[in-house]
């Protein structure tokens, strides 16, 4: 008996998320994706908006206020200002509301849907870190999955994100033997890149002149390879670490200041992550005058043409 009765929407319809609890790189993916398809479709992202204080259904700008629609969402908006991003719990109601406003609409994107089984998705994605990957995990709470990993055969398509560049073709097969992909599946393996930091009050670039002590801010799963990637160029770094989707405060603030201003080097600065910044510039006037950036991460896949055309095949053909 098939306990989900999940609902058809006349529209392509793009799921991404994972099976474990965070940490995966899905936002960034999901963004690759919007990225690819807005320059010849209409593209909608449909996400619950986690952690946000408001409840029901909100488009998002890029001026919202990441406490009222999420940090992830408004993260999305402003990487892609063209497309449609807009939050709701409920999909299905979300996807209708989307189509009756914009009846022109060519695709829709769901960030963080898979588990979302109410809703029936064209396209299903998964992300799972090279690291720590879904079939070496546990369940909640001895591990980190949301649901038994047997739910990725439901995918069509599994990212192992995070992938080092140091990998060989002997890992990335043992990893394949590992999934032992189902035949309507596919798998890609993609990596960070990290674009020069930029500026948080004028989104200018900066390229690192000489070695800083770097005090980082971050409040996301895993800030790891962010931190070796800093440290690779000689910096020093000062992290103040913060659970992921944190809410931050007026304290947190003056834990932020107190670390920037009692560093004596004259080559310092106060960095964070692209997902950070968008609740951190409510406190921009407590900043005003300091070294504050954000650390901007780009998608790299070992299969990109390939990967690329199965998206937009699925889009055109239906």
């Amino acid at each position: 008996m098939n306990i989900f009765k999940a609902e058809n929407h006349p529209i392509p319809i793009i799921c991404i998320g994972n099976l474990s609890a965070g940490g995966s790189g899905k936002t960034p993916h999901t963004n690759y994706i919007a990225n690819l398809l807005n320059n010849n479709y209409k593209v909608a992202i449909l996400s619950r908006g986690y952690g946000r204080r408001t409840s029901g259904f909100h488009y998002v700008d890029t001026e919202s206020n990441a406490t009222n629609i999420g940090d992830e969402p408004l993260e999305l908006k402003q990487n892609n200002p063209n497309c449609i991003v807009a939050v709701n719990n409920n999909r299905n109601k979300g996807v209708k509301r989307i189509l009756k406003d914009y009846p022109d609409l060519d695709v829709i994107v769901l960030d963080d849907g898979f588990q979302h089984r109410w809703i029936k998705a064209g396209l299903s994605i998964i992300v799972s870190p090279f690291y720590k990957p879904y079939y070496k995990d546990k369940m909640l709470p001895l591990g980190n999955l949301r649901e038994h990993k047997n739910g990725a055969n439901r995918s069509d398509i599994i990212i192992i994100s995070k992938t080092p560049k140091e990998t060989n073709p002997k890992e990335e097969k043992e990893i394949l033997a590992s999934i032992s992909l189902k035949a309507h599946q596919k798998a890609y393996f993609s990596s960070i890149k990290y674009e020069n930091i930029k500026c948080i009050y004028t989104n200018e670039e900066f390229i690192f002149d000489d070695v800083y002590n770097i005090i980082l801010v971050t409040g996301i799963a895993d800030a790891k390879p962010l931190i070796k990637h800093l440290e690779k160029g000689g910096h020093y770094i000062h992290q103040i670490q913060f659970n992921d989707h944190h809410k931050y405060t007026e304290s947190d603030i003056q834990k932020i200041l107190i670390k920037y201003n009692t560093n004596q080097s004259l080559k310092k600065l106060i960095l964070t992550t692209e997902k950070d910044a968008t609740k951190l510039r409510e406190f921009l006037i407590q900043f005003k005058g300091l070294n504050f950036y954000y650390a901007p991460i780009k998608i790299k896949f070992e299969q990109q043409r390939e990967f690329d055309r199965q998206i937009i095949n699925y889009v055109a053909k239906n």
